[in-house]
């Protein structure tokens, strides 16, 4: 099995979980540079229970009440043996309103200065209500804009923590492949496989540009693991 590339730069990544109304389960995660030490695992467990309080206070007003964030992971990825901290709670959600199918998402894009071809950074959010839309496809202006507003206000909350020697922290994007390899499998058939880099590429996320087509994730029906 190939392993996973390490990145250019000391990154945590940061997995948020939550469970909709039905009981399962969803995620996002992000990733976070730092210019520091490495984080202890009391270090990581701090910086999940700052990265709650800025969900709580930037970005809960933008989900449901039916929807709970329960974990804040972080888990060191500078090396392959980095230590791990966790919040878990109970973080509802405080926006009214006639709840929209739980795996409608709210697609928000990150900006970054690298051009190329191909997908762009983001991250499948949960969903506003159905007072959000504009059409059956397509969120408000003026909820995209409050996304925008929040998750900037968001990573600048946790962009200003000091937590232990970390240093100062970043939201960064990781690329972690370039290109494609054709590989044949035995019915003699091949199929591009994407190759990994040497060491995984990081990109300072610079703004959020939340799409207004609402994003989907017909995973999270049935899930059970974020």
């Amino acid at each position: 099995m190939t392993v996973v590339p390490l990145p250019d730069v000391p990154c945590v990544r940061v997995r948020l979980i939550y469970t909709p109304e039905t009981g399962q389960v969803a995620g996002s995660r992000f990733y976070l540079s730092y210019s520091g030490s490495a984080p202890t695992g009391a270090n990581c467990t701090t910086l999940a229970g700052d990265v709650a309080s800025a969900w709580n206070s930037h970005l809960a007003s933008l989900v449901n009440e039916s929807w709970t964030l329960v974990e804040v992971d972080v888990l060191d990825i500078a090396t392959d043996s980095g230590f791990s901290g966790q919040w878990t709670g109970s973080d509802g959600g405080t926006r009214s309103g006639v709840v929209v199918p739980q795996q409608v998402a709210t697609n928000v894009e990150f900006d970054i200065a690298r051009r190329y071809r191909g997908g762009k950074p983001r991250m499948f959010f949960p969903p506003g209500v159905i007072a959000d839309e504009s059409s059956n496809a397509e969120w408000s202006n003026s909820y995209v804009t409050a996304v925008n507003s929040g998750f900037v206000a968001f990573f600048a909350a946790i962009s200003a923590l000091s937590i232990g020697s970390m240093g100062t922290l970043a939201p960064v994007n990781l690329s972690y492949y370039k290109g494609f390899t054709n590989i044949t499998n035995s019915s003699g058939r091949e199929r591009a496989v994407p190759t990994y880099r040497a060491t995984a590429l990081h990109d300072n996320i610079t703004g959020v540009s939340t799409k207004p087509m609402m994003g989907s994730q017909r995973r999270r029906r049935a899930s059970t693991t974020p």
